[in-house]
């Protein structure tokens, strides 16, 4: 389905793990586009399809097999009132249910929802239309039949239950022996009946059904037993109170020829990044973990999935950091999705110029094992002095980290862009002063030690950082650039040759000190101008005008159903209409308004993480038009090789202490000539993107498994499950300390 095809602009795009995906602005949107969808399949199915399949019954009738909930109640409304006669529903449908039960408390049958929300009001509707007559003869009903008679006949030739209520009357009654016997009878009924219509495989046109925050669909919940159950059938489950569920099962779910999922509620992101990741794990763990991760069995049923959610549903919960500064109390908002092992692993992501949203992917694409936490930059900032504003940063990220390390937990750090000068100052916070010596680990005060134990147990990850050496090499790929937009010579992103020149004691310094002082003046417009009191109301109604655009509707739509990867379409227009220009310039200012010092600043940094054994991995693509690759390959190289000299090994693979260096290599042979996306990394906003984000994440989840694997090991950390489950998968060694 294409742009347009619809009066909301509404788009359906095929992800590359095969799944169907549509984001809409609401609830009754997203009912209204699967029901559109819902209506080109059964077109289909009558004109052509239905001549082609297996069985009068399936050459007869359209069948769907529905779940409860409220978010199917949107498709109810949506049918009614845009497909109430585009759709022969007496003629043609006939509904099944994914489950049924005796009772339990808060339990809406999906039965009775469907009777209520859809075929009570499509009575009304056809009985207005046609009059009650013409209605009651089509449903072979005498003349002086009236409304409830037709209710009751629409019922019985659309509706094939589950009834459970001689076993409900049982357990009422005290005997749940006689009911467990009754509900199994049930359920064997069911599936014969089923399978008598549409074979073996009991494999309807179209499942339709909502999912639960864990994942769950249908009756099917993490780690049940009955999810290893592959054979088409029914299931019996024990519930709560002694109730008693029949279900229909997984390979029901993967048989179906569609299955349309809608989603809303609160929090349900998590649970669509899980289906939708490549996970290091065994899939059918993982499917333990998250049921919805069934319907990734094979590339055949992912094609089979369509998605229909709301842009609501897919918000992260909302954390806050609390810490004192200068005697004033100040929070640290984050967005969270919080991880399925208590006290395990939660990363903390810093983002770069580009928000929030620059880390949608990797919210949910780590391991659902970890909590992760994008820091906000909060509004402090705003009103800083340039020197002041990454230092405040740095506090921030110190004291959350040292938060979650005072209670055990691992706290790896991950930045991208203008994030790296967040993690330089966090590290130069340990020393008195800029300028003073790196002291030995023994004479750092108590709260520095922390920090610096929380840093070597997990480690440091850049993602694409930025330094200052940055701004002359951009400059050379901007001449570049506009070379082969004139004179159409080879474009070239590397810029320059060499970034850096070892000096007489084998230490990093700029290889281009004078291109790097002359950039300080290129920015001195806008330091000037910040300076003045008309900036700020000016930017803020800059500001201001931009989120008017973005409320408007026809825009939040083509923005959520752009030909892009999927997650940049979830959260990049949330996240954007909270944007504030005013702290974008402010932060642009004052990350390169004193480049040489700031240059210093992060060798020094460099230096740091060599004297106190801090993991490092640097992840950068070949093509990065802002931050150059050729540098983080020097520093690369640099801290190998003083890691080599201080652990006295001969290779890089032999250090305990591993820095590393990803290199992201593109995939086409020529390179792009839009500059940006090689540097956005995790929300490039084309179609390699998908792909990065994995390598990525793989690349991160190995790197912090191996330093948390190691200070477990060294009895730092509390031993943890899902180490145990990678240390097995890797077939390593588990430490002593280690779970079973």
């Amino acid at each position: 389905m294409k742009p347009g095809s619809s009066p909301n602009n509404f788009a359906l795009i095929q992800e590359e793990a095969g799944i169907h995906v549509g984001i809409s602005a609401s609830l009754a949107l997203a009912g209204r586009h699967a029901a559109q969808v819902l209506q080109e399949q059964f077109n289909d199915w009558r004109d052509r399809g239905r001549y082609r399949v297996w069985g009068h019954y399936k050459r007869s009738y359209f069948t769907i097999a529905i779940g409860g909930g409220n978010t199917i109640k949107s498709q109810y409304h949506a049918w009614l009132n845009y497909h109430h006669n585009s759709i022969d529903w007496l003629r043609f449908v006939r509904f099944y249910f994914l489950e049924e039960t005796t009772g339990e408390p808060g339990w809406e049958s999906a039965e009775q929802s469907l009777i209520m929300n859809f075929i009570v009001p499509l009575a009304e509707k056809l009985r207005k239309q046609r009059g009650t007559k013409v209605l009651a003869g089509s449903l072979e009903l005498s003349a002086d039949s009236d409304l409830d008679d037709i209710i009751d006949a629409m019922i019985t030739t659309l509706v094939h239950p589950i009834n459970l209520a001689p076993a409900k009357q049982a357990l009422d009654n005290g005997k749940s022996r006689r009911a467990i016997q009754l509900a199994k009878q049930e359920s064997l009924r069911y599936q014969q009946d089923i399978q008598s219509k549409l074979g073996v495989s009991m494999a309807f046109h179209c499942i339709v059904s909502g999912i639960g925050k864990d994942g769950a669909i249908g009756a099917l919940a993490p780690h049940m037993p009955e999810l290893a159950d592959r054979e088409s059938g029914t299931l019996l489950l024990k519930r709560g109170g002694g109730a008693l569920r029949v279900a229909l099962n997984r390979g029901v779910l993967i048989n179906a020829e569609r299955i349309s999922l809608i989603v809303s509620g609160s929090l349900k992101l998590k649970a669509l990044g899980r289906f939708e990741m490549e996970e290091s794990a065994d899939f059918e763990q993982t499917v333990m973990e998250t049921p919805l991760r069934l319907l990734r069995e094979s590339p055949d049923v992912a094609e089979k999935v369509y998605i229909f959610a709301d842009e609501q549903s897919l918000h992260f919960d909302e954390t806050i950091f609390e810490f004192s500064e200068r005697g004033q109390i100040v929070q640290n908002k984050a967005e969270t999705r919080a991880g399925d092992e208590e006290n395990g692993v939660h990363i903390l992501l810093m983002h770069g110029f580009m928000g929030l949203f620059s880390f949608a992917n990797l919210l949910i694409r780590l391991p659902s094992s970890w909590t992760v936490s994008a820091l906000h930059r909060g509004s402090r900032a705003k009103f800083m002095d340039s020197d002041e504003i990454f230092p405040h940063y740095a506090r921030a990220l110190r004291k959350a980290i040292l938060s979650n390390w005072r209670k055990g937990r691992a706290v790896p750090i991950a930045g991208h862009s203008i994030a790296g000068v967040i993690s330089d100052h966090l590290l130069l916070s340990v020393l008195t002063d800029y300028d003073a010596d790196i002291p030995a680990y023994e004479k750092l005060k108590a709260e520095d030690r922390q920090l610096i134990d929380a840093l070597r147990a997990s480690g440091i990850i850049h993602l694409a950082t930025w330094s200052p050496c940055d701004g002359p090499n951009t400059g050379e790929n901007v001449r570049s650039l506009v070379s082969h937009v004139r004179h159409d010579t080879a474009l070239d992103y590397s810029g320059f040759e060499r970034i850096y020149k070892l000096d007489e004691n084998g230490k990093l310094g700029p290889a281009h000190p004078s291109d790097l002082a002359e950039s300080a003046s290129t920015l001195t417009g806008l330091d000037r101008f910040l300076k003045r009191r008309i900036s700020r109301p000016f930017i803020n109604g800059m500001t201001v005008g931009l989120r008017k655009i973005l409320e408007q509707r026809p825009v939040q739509q083509r923005m959520l159903n752009a030909d892009m990867p999927y997650v940049l379409r979830l959260v990049g227009g949330r996240l954007l209409k909270t944007a504030s220009l005013y702290g974008l310039a402010k932060e642009i200012n004052a990350g390169l308004h004193s480049p040489v010092e700031y240059q210093r600043r992060h060798l020094k940094a460099l230096d740091i993480l060599l004297a106190y054994d801090i993991p490092f991995l640097s992840i950068i693509h070949q093509d990065d038009f802002l931050v150059s690759a050729g540098r983080h390959a020097e520093e690369h190289e640099y801290l190998v090789a003083q890691r080599l000299k201080r652990e006295g090994v001969n290779s890089e693979e032999a250090l305990e202490i591993p820095a590393r260096l990803m290199i992201l290599q593109r995939a086409q042979d020529e390179l792009p000539l839009d500059p940006l996306n090689p540097h956005l990394l995790v929300m490039s906003t084309n179609r390699e993107g998908n792909k990065m984000a994995r390598q990525i994440t793989a690349a991160m989840t190995e790197f912090v498994n191996e330093n948390v694997a190691r200070a477990i090991d060294k009895k730092n950390l509390r031993p943890l499950p899902s180490i145990t489950r990678w240390q097995r998968k890797k077939n390593l060694p588990r430490a002593k300390n280690q779970v079973a």
